[in-house]
């Protein structure tokens, strides 16, 4: 793990403000995830489309659902980018 100095006048006071804005920004990407994942499991249900497939590009691409595919895709791929930015966010540690 790697450490990232930050200088500040008052350690004191410096130090809250990092906890509570790195807790502030965890709660928001889970609140996103939790968001995210609604969607891809409404939009997959819809189609009747398994997710690991049409990743693994295994679901064809008709005219009916070509723009809904399209939507699930990008809700997956923000769906693994939410949940690789909170398994970073859980990973932080101030130290003193």
């Amino acid at each position: 793990m790697q450490t990232i100095s930050i200088k500040s006048r008052s350690a004191e006071k410096s130090i809250p403000l990092l906890t509570n804005a790195i807790e502030r920004e965890k709660r928001i990407v889970m609140d996103s995830l939790r968001t995210t994942r609604q969607r891809v499991d409404s939009l997959a249900k819809e189609m009747g489309v398994d997710v690991s497939k049409l990743m693994r590009g295994e679901v064809d691409h008709g005219e009916v659902h070509d723009m809904k595919l399209l939507e699930l895709e990008g809700e997956t791929v923000l769906l693994k980018h939410l949940e690789s930015e909170l398994r970073e966010l859980e990973t932080l540690e101030i130290c003193r």
